[in-house]
Formats: structure tokens, sequence, C-alpha cells
């Protein structure tokens, strides 16, 4: 004799059965659910790790990694600054200075506003017979006739150039010989014997700047 089949009553509100979508998405085809389904964790882990590797390996081979400071302590690259008058300036003639080198751009807006303070800084130590020099390197990534007219507007005097002495693709060889990133106005200051004291990331005053170049000279015995 066959059975009746229980019948079973929705509770109130509840959807009737056959009112489901056909098309409802089942746990099987959901990442973690189904036969494969604990094997999704690792999968995406693994592509994960391959995504970051190839872009380390593409960043290697283009020579594009971020660069790295020079180490305070050590002595300054033997570099040499094209300036905006044809002249050449090189940081070996300068030991026996307390040197502070500016890198900056046109653009920078932080920059627009440090460079009166460096050019007073400058001029006051030409005035006291002080062995400090102020070196302005203006980035490669900055347009020349920019750079130009925003030196001649500004009417600094100290020594300026650009940092674009290279075919080379990239940042500029001063630029990338102390390990300068890509973020301006960066300063480096460095003793008399030719030694790196600090970097000073971000805009100067002329106050730290009497602080930086009193602790190099100092520093440099």
């Amino acid at each position: 004799m066959a059975q009746d089949h229980p019948t079973i009553t929705p509770l109130p509100g509840a959807p009737a059965l056959e009112d489901a979508p056909e098309d409802a998405e089942t746990p099987q085809g959901r990442i973690g659910y189904g036969r494969w389904g604990r094997f999704s964790p690792l999968v995406l882990g693994a592509l994960l790790l391959l995504v970051v590797a190839g872009i380390w390996w593409t960043q290697r081979e283009s020579g594009s990694e971020t660069p790295r400071l020079r180490a305070v302590g050590q002595p300054a690259p033997d570099v040499s600054l094209r300036l905006l008058d044809g002249d050449r300036l090189s940081l070996a003639d300068l030991r026996g200075n307390v040197v502070v080198l500016n890198f900056w751009a046109s653009w920078c807006a932080p920059c627009r506003t440090e460079m009166p303070e460096l050019q007073a800084f400058w001029d006051e130590a030409r005035q006291q017979g002080e062995k400090t020099v102020v070196v302005g390197v203006g980035v490669r990534t900055d347009v020349d006739a920019k750079a130009r007219a925003f030196v001649a507007e500004g009417g600094f005097t100290y020594p300026i150039g650009r940092d674009n002495d290279t075919d080379q693709p990239g940042l500029g060889p001063i630029e990338t010989a102390f390990g300068i990133p890509e973020a301006y106005p960066a300063t480096v200051v460095i003793r008399p014997d030719g030694v790196i004291d600090r970097y000073q990331l971000g805009p100067v005053t002329g106050e730290l700047l009497r602080q930086m170049v009193d602790q190099a000279r100092q520093d440099g015995g």
C-alpha cells in the first residue's frame, strides 16, 4: 500500500518552495565550496605571489627600482653639475666647505617657498665669510625653459644647474648617485671632509639650515 507523503506547511511569511529562482546560486558555485573549494585560498595566494614577483622582475629588468638614499656617514659621490651659465661645478672642488645640495623643480610648490630661504642663507654666509656653499640641482624631469625662467624671476644667485647631463632614460645622474626619491624638495648636507652628514626630505627654513650646517661642521671636525 502506497504511503501518503507528509504535507509541508510553510511558516507564515516564508516564500513557497516553488517560488525559488531556478538560477539561484548554489554553494558549489562559490569560492571555497564544492569539490575543489578547499584549494581556493591556496590558488589565490599563489596567483598573488606570481603577480608580485612579475612586477618585481619587471622593475628589476627595467632598472626602475625605488631609489635608496646613500648612507649617512659615507663619502658623497664625486659628481659634477653643469650650471645654468654653462660652467661646471664639482663636489670635489668644494672640499673644506659645508655643502648644502638642494634638489628642486619649478613645478614644485614647496620648492618655490624654500628657495628664497636658501638665497637668504647663501647671502648671509658670504657676507660673514663662512665656508658654506649652497648648490641648487634642478631635477631632470623639469622643463628647461620653465626652470630657467623660475630662477631668473626669483633672482637666485647661488650656484644652480640642471641634473640632465646624461643620455640615459630616467632620473638625472646626481639624483641617482645620492638615491634621492622622486619627492621634492630634498636637501643633502655634506661635511667639509666630503662625508654625507644628513638628508632633509621636505622644505627647509633659514633656522633649520643654520642648525644643519653648524652640526655638519661640528661632525666634520
